[in-house]
């Protein structure tokens, strides 16, 4: 099997070239910084313009590129977050256009997020559940959607909406010093769902959707134990050995620019039905595990 993977440098596509090495798989990233290595990968290809994507070869392409969502929402933040995305996934699917069907890739793996549904409170989101509202929601729908076009030319498409991912780097990276100062508390009510998942079993679930034909279409990729931002404080703080005592008040985080109070204070409670369908298995199920394996000395 040969995997290709934009973002292979990042927190998720550093897991995922793990996991592919551990099948024997070989992988292939993409970048824009061609001239540079990328660790554990056998080749690097050019993304540095759209005529010269090649992914000719590829047994399967995976995409998780585009600009960072941390950071603050200005307007031109906000322009990259959308446009690195669906101009990238386009330029994908037309190089998967330009050549020939016996040299095309078998599947596409684009990231999308859970984003998708936006905030809905104590409601269990599937698969199958409406887009939400606001600016996340409106990215992750028109993302898909040009993910989707490469099903139009014969490629099995998958759409991973990936939740809060949790490992050594990411957002506990961020974490981690402020709630071992004794810092850390719940976000505004704290009554608000988070959906996570251990980078790890992300890995895995991205490897699975690779090999598996029957994974296709929109898959939740999120622990199938979902918390409140109250509960994921508690734990966090446990697995550190410190208390967390200071919440964040909710009128705070609604003064950020560009409406990304969303990040800190929107419920999604998403139910990973696809995977649960095909018996997947989670190696951290549970948030306590996940801290514990995470934080473990």
């Amino acid at each position: 099997m040969k995997i290709g993977i934009t973002g292979a440098r990042g927190f998720l596509g550093q897991a995922i070239t793990a996991e592919a090495k551990a099948r024997g798989w070989s992988v292939v990233a993409f970048s824009r910084s061609a001239d540079k290595p990328v660790e554990g990968t056998e080749e690097v290809r050019s993304l540095q313009d759209r005529e010269s994507i090649d992914v000719a070869g590829l047994d399967a392409v995976i995409n998780l590129a585009g600009e960072p969502i941390p950071g603050l929402w200005t307007k031109e933040k906000k322009r990259r977050i959308r446009e690195s995305r669906i101009h990238l996934t386009a330029d994908l699917v037309e190089a998967v256009k330009r050549i020939s069907r016996s040299r095309r890739p078998s599947v596409f793996l684009s990231a999308s997020a859970i984003g998708y549904y936006g905030s809905r409170g104590d409601e269990w989101l599937d698969e199958e559940s409406d887009v939400g509202f606001g600016f996340l929601s409106e990215v992750c729908r028109d993302w898909e959607a040009e993910a989707g076009a490469a099903t139009k030319l014969g490629v099995r498409v998958v759409i991973p909406r990936i939740g809060l991912v949790l490992g050594d780097r990411g957002l506990l990276k961020k974490l981690r010093p402020i709630f071992r100062m004794g810092l850390g508390g719940r976000l505004g009510s704290g009554h608000q769902w988070m959906s996570w998942i251990h980078v790890k079993d992300l890995a895995k679930i991205f490897a699975d959707a690779v090999e598996n034909t029957g994974i296709h279409g929109r898959v939740n990729c999120v622990s199938p134990h979902p918390v409140t931002n109250r509960e994921f404080t508690k734990v966090y703080a446990k697995a550190l050995g410190r208390p967390a005592i200071f919440p964040v008040p909710s009128f705070v985080l609604k003064r950020l620019p560009g409406g990304m109070e969303s990040l800190f204070l929107a419920s999604q409670r998403v139910d990973p039905v696809v995977m649960k369908a095909f018996d997947h298995e989670w190696k951290y199920s549970r948030l306590e595990d996940a801290m514990g394996d995470i934080e473990g000395e």
